[in-house]
């Protein structure tokens, strides 16, 4: 099990992600993990909480923690954190490399890297 760290507000906090992760996730949203595609920031703040759960039960990180002060920072600070989990649940289903790079391709700008303007 790998433990890595995010932080929020300037406060570091461990993350793991093992099977408690999941049921840690669906107890906080009251849903499927396999029903859950992440898109929302809602699920994906659920996901960072229960990944810090299950690493640290006592932890004293809150939704309102991470709104912060609503500004874009915590948007941004969540959306850092979430990719670090992701990366963990990557590693958790032994997601294969060239599966990554195809999804990391697939949320790009349809002409990024393209220098030619379309007629």
């Amino acid at each position: 099990m790998t433990q890595k760290e995010i932080t929020i507000n300037g406060q570091q906090y461990p993350v793991v992600f093992t099977m408690d992760t999941l049921m840690n996730f669906e107890r906080i949203v009251s849903k499927s993990f396999f029903e859950t595609d992440f898109k929302t920031l809602t699920d994906r703040m659920a996901l960072i909480i229960a990944a810090v759960i299950t690493a640290n039960e006592k932890t004293t990180l809150t939704v309102e923690a991470m709104k912060g002060n609503n500004d874009l920072k915590a948007v941004q600070q969540i959306i850092a954190a979430y990719n670090i989990v992701a990366a963990l649940m990557g590693e958790f289903f032994e997601v294969p490399e060239v599966v990554k790079q195809a999804e990391a391709e697939e949320q790009q700008p349809a002409n990024e890297g393209d220098d030619k303007p379309k007629n």
